[in-house]
């Protein structure tokens, strides 16, 4: 959890990531998975799984409306103000949101071939 607001911020700050830290997309996950697997460790399998799966809690909570944790601002701030956000600002936002994450995951595919060309 820490390692990915940790990125987050390096990239929000300065553009770049934080020094020994990069952005694993599927295929870097899949290699990395298979990786720990090959070691035979249920330990290591298990760490890593259980890192998978706290990552993955972290990224959905991020406040971007496409994620629940937007989902969940929208909810806040009808609780706030005591009316419903606007549907067309609200669709507006998520469909922002989620181009940001397409460009993100399409980011990190790229990143992740071109690391296993190397």
């Amino acid at each position: 959890a820490r390692t990915i607001l940790g990125y987050l911020g390096g990239l929000l700050q300065g553009g770049k990531a934080p020094a020994g830290q990069s952005l694993s997309g599927p295929i870097g996950v899949l290699k990395t998975g298979s990786e720990v697997v090959a070691t035979n460790d249920i330990a290591a399998v298990i760490g890593f799984a259980s890192a998978i799966s706290i990552n993955l809690a972290v990224v959905n909570a991020l406040p971007l409306p496409a994620l629940d944790g937007g989902q969940l601002i929208f909810v806040a701030a009808e609780a706030v103000t005591g009316r419903k956000v606007d549907q067309r600002k609200q669709e507006a936002l998520t469909s922002f949101a989620l181009l940001f994450l397409l460009i993100v995951s399409f980011s990190t595919a790229v990143g992740d071939l071109t690391s296993l060309a190397k």
